[in-house]
């Protein structure tokens, strides 16, 4: 029988020196050599970035010096890139690869912020390609992050003396609120069409009581329940999380009766679902309760929405989603942080307008003198 290779692609050999080197190969694509050889520090993110979106196909191996194309090599292999989850990589990377593309042979240091802005225009056009439409304001936001950072690490290797995203004008979007969040008469109403013992319901009420990305709640599964607790580490971010399993979580989990041996949710084939599977499923659940307005998303939002209705501080609300930053949780908390504190607000005043009151009659105006003669 064949052995399995503990990390899958990756195989040693002797060079022409005599010395053990170790390599990650796969059919179609370049030979990646690594720095560090496995189980020693670095190795990790070599072979992160590997399996992240794959090295540069073959013939792309060879580019000229300090070119867009060395630069996104370099960037590749660094801690910067390699700092977030594998599922934030694969994204950064596609961004990134749009950019390189077209741009690969010029030199970096030839950028100026009009060519950025050139480039982040163009990106801001929507346009139809096949059934899909891409670009847009968001998508030109979410490319001049990724350039930013990428020409901040040309920066650090002395290549540029300034970062020409810094000086280029941001592209403005609409003001939005993102996805729509679940009131509780939404979440009653999937409830009532889907009852416990189906994969509709369990979808629900781990979305709703984890409070995590679509991404990560289609794989969580009984590896991730222990001690009554959800143990796991966020596709995106990397972010090691132990949450309590709700009671109504557990419920869900135990009226199935079936479930996957590695995930709680499963295909009608019996396999995890993708991501983008998952998300097309939750929205045909959602249509068949009659809330066309609901997403997987809208989930997450949900639940720090119940939180900061019940009182939670910033930094509770952060420790259950695996948000970083205030900012981010202000996002999903806006509208019930106005609620709490106007209702705070007015009722204070109503208080405060009753006891006047109360004063003002215990201490009765004196009465008028009597001017008859």
């Amino acid at each position: 029988m064949k052995r399995k290779r503990r990390y899958p692609g990756v195989s040693s050999f002797a060079d022409r020196h005599g010395k053990l080197r170790w390599r990650w190969r796969k059919t179609g694509f370049a030979t990646y050599y690594f720095r560090n050889p496995p189980d020693t520090v670095g190795f990790k993110e070599e072979l992160a970035a590997c399996e992240a979106g794959l090295p540069s196909k073959a013939g792309e191996g060879r580019c000229v010096a300090r070119s867009v194309g060395d630069l996104v090599g370099r960037y590749y292999a660094s801690a910067n890139f390699n700092r977030g989850g594998l599922d934030d990589q694969r994204r950064r990377r596609l961004l990134i690869e749009s950019f390189r593309q077209p741009f690969a042979n010029d030199l970096v240091a030839n950028f100026r912020w009009d060519h950025i802005e050139a480039i982040l225009s163009d990106r801001s056009k929507k346009v139809l390609k096949g059934t899909r439409t891409v670009g847009g304001p968001f998508a030109a936001l979410s490319l001049r992050k990724q350039l930013r950072r990428l020409f901040g690490y040309a920066k650090r290797l002395e290549w540029i003396t300034e970062n020409p995203v810094d000086e280029a004008e941001r592209i403005s979007a609409p003001k939005t609120t993102g996805f729509y969040s679940w009131t509780d008469e939404d979440i009653v109403r999937y409830q009532t069409r889907h009852p416990l013992g189906t994969r509709a319901r369990l979808a629900l009420e781990i979305m709703l009581w984890t409070g995590q990305r679509r991404g990560d709640a289609r794989l969580l599964g009984p590896e991730h329940l222990k001690d009554d607790q959800i143990v796991y580490r966020q596709g995106k971010t990397g972010t090691a999380l132990s949450l309590p399993a709700a009671p109504q979580l557990v419920e869900a989990i135990v009226a199935m009766g079936h479930i996957g041996s590695k995930t709680f949710l499963v295909t009608d084939y019996g396999k995890p679902f993708s991501k983008a599977g998952f998300g097309n499923k939750m929205r045909e659940w959602c249509d068949e309760a009659g809330l066309p307005q609901c997403t997987a998303h809208g989930l997450r939002k949900a639940i720090a929405r119940r939180l900061a209705e019940s009182g939670e501080s910033q930094q509770s609300i952060k420790s259950v989603g695996g948000w970083k930053g205030d900012a981010e949780v202000a996002t999903y908390t806006a509208a019930a942080d106005q609620r709490r504190l106007a209702s705070a607000a007015v009722g204070r005043l109503s208080i405060a307008d009753l006891a006047n009151r109360k004063s003002q009659l215990a201490n009765p105006l004196p009465q008028a003198p009597d001017r008859k003669g």
